[in-house]
């Protein structure tokens, strides 16, 4: 009866008319196949397919809710693959061997104990701490390797038993499978409280995997024929359209397209009406071959739309038509999408549904206005509890009764354009800047620097991603020599090739590599030796010799993998063989340690594949882990520089500047099979201090009550700001961050750091704008600013400064680590002016999540393994939480002061309103702050659910004491709302008759 109560109450929240949505769930996997190991690399399809392919789908239907699903062509084919028994992955092959009782080699036991890939990748907090047995062997795990020397397997692997490794594999297939399908199988269902196991148990989960694995498709197909979901395919290899356009590249993006819909036709019985074009990546070249192949509809990002047509409206239909076929277009929400991806994960289903409910009542109501929920269909579920089972069904159920009750009409993308078609806008032609992909990009460092195109056209290039940009996949000099290697190897073989030959091309065609490359969403470690495997096998069953860089471990424009990258240093390295490599402003010098040759690299040469400088091989022949422009041999007293993989005598004098080094840049040095970075000292230079302003230690609690995420990378204070200071360098300006502890690089951002974003507030003297960029928090008036800084790990968003028009150039600093936890990032003065002593400085430090809206981490009431905890539940659901830890200020009970002024209320009709809080603390020349360390007492108060908990922080201190208290409830909030009165009068004035009464009651 609670839930009819709850039905009712959230269905005033809306008007009469009800509310369009399409929900869109996008299914993908890339392909894990390495051509040189003829094996599947990672086994992500089989256990999603396990653990969501089928359960989504299937919780969903239970509620009625019609929904669209996509199926990549790389995912059917790689199901089909498990099903028919083609290729298997290398944890199902350690798992077989097992299961039957063999032995495995020591190198075998030791890859399943590595965390990241091994048998330990599963979410920790909600499904590995929660069985007893995993936890045991996750604490010997981390024991072994912590006492055992790096990369020493006999040492690691002789602290388990045979049985521990059979119960470690036991557990990680076991517990992929998703409870509510585990449940369909009493035997798998009570194997999930036994913690000791038998090879035949092993035996039997893997014997389901298959089976589930088998049904995936048939579930599909059977769904899409009875009408209760809609089936979309996405072009066969996930292929980042647009730039294979760009590069000329149209009959490859056909040969994707037909592939997909005849697996659709075949597997699935379907020939499809709407298209999903990978990574929602278009542009008007993409849009006309969809429409040549008479899909009705595609979807691509609200960022896409205010590129294309600014001032348009997301919640429209729109359409193209080429030469009268029409082609309509849905723009997805990014708010409602992102937050199911990640953010409700930390809230119940009751309190994510309000919240949906509560944003949808602002959107613009109309027959023809529809809001679009697209997102990753298979990644978010295990980051909920109980594997989003319960979200799943009470979130939708919810949905389903809001439907029957006229709140809401939820609609199959296809329906709705039938029903909207002459409702339709046009997309207006206009002009726009295209990437060009016919010249050589080895070249280019930086995506704001590549050559563009003027295209008259309907839509502009863009993605779901960075403001509707392609940077995650293209900009990053690894991503831009990987386009060109895929051009040339076009170039070198040809498409007309028999199908043997052309598969391996298709592979290399698909957006994941780039994705991976340039560390936007991670390391390529993973994911290099697939992607350098297919171009190999294509190059190999055309009969051609791969080119050489093919063949080296370094990314493509030279960066060698993380794993190899053992120390670094600032104008000397000490190797581990203790040889001193020392570098000045001229000259690299190495000594004491044995004689041997040492490889150096520059990692600003451009390494284009149609002019091959460096060598990926030494002078002797053995392989390389950087590509070397120089070397020196350290028992000769030789110096050798390269060209076109061969090493040629210079003399006795190793010149930086022969490799085309300069000050302050950087060098890989290899020795020994290990590789080191050195940093090249900066000339000598003028530099004057401007701003120089510390923070409290130990106030790293944002609001006073944030607790950092649960996963073990992040140690204590890496978001506790120390100091900030700018300096004067005569062309730039230098800002320093310091940090507690920047925590390592654990993730190998690129510039040096994971963990922490800076975000930097100018105002110049005029103040245009005093929102902040994804914080939750506004500036006030004497505060705005008009230039932003956005200081991160180097991924894309994590270099930006952004102008308070909107406008944003990206890699236009230099960012990297300083000394005694310290980051730096040089800003060119032409990108910011000339310093003022009346500029003010806003500073904040959040923690950076390259999936997260924003590139912020979410924040929650709870946290969990990725999630910030602590937030105020009405903030939450207004909207109004403030994502920062640390905020620059003189005292942290100024900082909570600040971060704790936002307004949540919750209205009569059930709706969450908030405003953010407002933040006034800077600093400036013309009114320095205070920097004496304040010593901070901080006493929290929170309740949730009726349970209070005391938590009572205290500061190593230096001088004064102060001491705050905040409170927090669930059902109680702020009392001030006077500035929500006219809102609540309205809302309450829906609430007539009995819905009213059982409000009331309620209350």
């Amino acid at each position: 009866m609670k839930r009819v109560f709850y039905i009712l109450f959230l269905a005033v929240l809306l008007s009469a008319q009800p509310v369009n949505l399409v929900f869109i769930f996008h299914n993908h996997q890339p392909w894990y196949i390495d051509f040189d190991k003829n094996e599947l690399i990672l086994p992500w399809v089989r256990m999603h397919a396990v653990g969501n392919y089928l359960k989504v789908p299937l919780l969903i239907n239970e509620s009625g809710v019609p929904v669209a699903f996509t199926l990549s062509g790389s995912l059917i084919e790689q199901l089909n693959w498990y099903a028919n028994g083609t290729y298997t992955d290398f944890r199902y092959r350690i798992s077989e061997k097992l299961a039957r009782g063999e032995p495995l080699t020591p190198e075998e036991k030791y890859a399943m104990l590595k965390v990241p890939g091994g048998f330990f990748d599963i979410n920790w907090q909600n499904i590995l701490y929660g069985h007893p047995r995993y936890a045991v062997l996750l604490g010997m795990r981390n024991d072994a390797f912590s006492k055992c020397p790096p990369e020493n397997v006999t040492c690691v692997v002789s602290k388990f038993s045979d049985q521990d490794l059979l119960d470690l594999a036991t557990l990680f297939n076991l517990l992929w499978i998703d409870p509510s399908i585990a449940r369909r199988y009493p035997d798998i269902w009570a194997m999930r409280n036994k913690t000791s196991f038998t090879p035949g148990d092993l035996k039997r989960v893997l014997e389901v995997h298959t089976q589930l694995i088998r049904q995936v498709l048939p579930l599909y197909r059977e769904l899409a024929r009875r009408g209760a979901v809609e089936l979309v395919p996405v072009p066969y290899s996930h292929p980042l359209m647009p730039l294979l356009a760009d590069m000329g590249a149209h009959d490859d993006l056909k040969i994707h397209i037909a592939l997909s819909n005849g697996l659709f036709q075949r597997y699935l019985g379907v020939k499809p009406l709407g298209v999903w074009p990978p990574e929602q990546a278009v542009n008007d070249e993409v849009l006309r071959l969809f429409a040549e192949y008479n899909y009705t509809w595609t979807v691509t990002d609200e960022d896409v739309l205010r590129a294309t047509w600014p001032g348009a409206s997301h919640f429209g239909l729109y359409y193209v038509d080429y030469g009268g076929r029409r082609l309509y277009i849905f723009f997805r929400d990014k708010t409602l999408s992102d937050n199911l991806g990640f953010r409700y994960s930390s809230l119940t289903p009751e309190a994510a549904l309000a919240d949906f409910v509560n944003y949808l009542r602002r959107v613009p109501r109309g027959d023809c206005s529809v809001v679009v929920v697209a997102l990753d269909g298979e990644n978010p579920w295990e980051n909920y509890p109980n594997f989003g089972d319960d979200f799943l069904i009470h979130f939708f159920r919810g949905l389903s009764q809001l439907e029957k009750n006229g709140t809401v009409k939820i609609w199959k993308p296809s329906d709705f354009v039938k029903a909207c078609a002459d409702k339709a806008a046009e997309l207006p032609l206009r002009e726009f800047k295209y990437f060009d992909l016919g010249f050589d990009i080895s070249f280019y460092k930086s995506i704001r620097d590549l050559p563009r195109r003027s295209v008259k056209g309907r839509i502009a290039e863009g993605s779901w991603s960075g403001g509707g940009s392609l940077a995650v996949w293209i900009g990053d000099p690894d991503e831009n020599v990987w386009w060109m290697w895929v051009k040339k190897a076009r170039e070198d073989v040809g498409i007309n090739r028999s199908w043997s030959v052309l598969f391996p091309l298709l592979v290399a065609e698909a957006s994941d590599w780039p994705f991976w490359y340039g560390n936007d969403m991670g390391s390529p470690i993973t994911f290099d030796p697939v992607a350098k495997s297919a171009l190999k096998a294509y190059y190999q069953r055309a009969g051609l010799q791969p080119p050489p860089y093919l063949l080296s471990s370094a990314y493509p424009a030279g960066t060698p993998r993380e794993d190899k990258l053992v120390a670094r240093g600032e104008g000397k390295v000490v190797t581990y063989q203790r040889a001193t490599v020392y570098v000045n402003t001229t000259h690299i010098w190495v000594e004491g340690g044995p004689c041997g040759v040492f490889y150096i690299s520059n990692p600003d040469v451009p390494r284009s594949p149609y002019i091959y400088r460096g060598a990926v091989r030494g002078i002797r022949g053995e392989p390389l882990d950087i590509v070397a422009d120089m070397a020196v041999d350290t028992c000769t007293g030789s110096v050798y520089l390269s060209d076109g993989g061969r090493f040629y005598p210079v003399g006795r004098a190793a010149q930086i500047s022969l490799i085309g080094a300069k000050p302050g840049g950087r060098l890989y040095v290899e020795h020994g099979g290990l590789v080191y970075l050195l940093g090249i000292p900066e000339a000598q230079a003028a530099q004057q201090l401007l701003i120089k302003a510390r923070d409290p230690v130990g106030d790293d609690f944002g609001t006073g009550r944030y607790q950092y995420p649960k996963n073990p990378v992040f140690k204590p204070g890496v978001f506790d700001l120390t100091e900030f200071a700018v300096y004067d360098m005569g062309d730039k300006l230098r800002f320093v961050f310091g940090v507690r502890e920047l925590g390592g690089n654990p993730w190998g951002g690129p510039s040096g750091f994971s963990l922490q974003f800076f975000h930097v507030y100018i105002n110049k003297g005029r103040g245009e704008r005093n929102d902040t960029l994804g914080l939750r928090v506004a500036l006030c008036r004497e505060a705005a600013w008009d230039v932003a800084l956005l200081i991160g790990p180097g991924w894309s968003g994590g270099n930006r400064i952004v102008y308070s028009d909107g406008t944003y150039i990206d890699d236009a600093m230099s960012i990297k680590p300083g000394p005694n936890n310290t980051v730096v990032a040089d800003v060119p003065k032409k990108y910011v002016g000339d310093f003022g002593r009346d500029w003010k400085f806003t500073v904040f430090l959040t923690s950076w999540d390259g999936y997260g809206p924003d590139n912020i981490r979410n924040f929650g009431v709870l946290a969990d393994e990725w999630t910030a905890g602590g937030a105020d539940p009405a903030a939450v659901l207004a909207g109004v939480a403030p994502r920062v830890f640390d905020l620059l200020a003189d005292t942290a009970d100024q900082q909570i002061k600040a971060l704790t002024s936002y307004k949540a209320a919750r209205l009569p009709n059930g709706t969450y309103l908030g405003k953010p809080a407002v933040v006034c603390t800077y600093v400036s020349a013309s009114k320095p702050p205070e920097t004496q360390t304040a010593t901070i007492t901080v006493t929290v108060t929170q309740t949730t659910r009726e349970v209070s908990t005391t938590v009572e922080t205290r500061i190593e201190t230096r001088t004064t004491t102060a001491v705050s208290t905040v409170t927090s409830t669930e059902r109680q909030v702020v009392k001030e709302v006077d500035w929500a009165t006219s809102l609540a009068m309205a809302a309450a004035a829906l609430a007539a008759g009995v819905v009213a009464g059982i409000l009331l009651r309620r209350r």
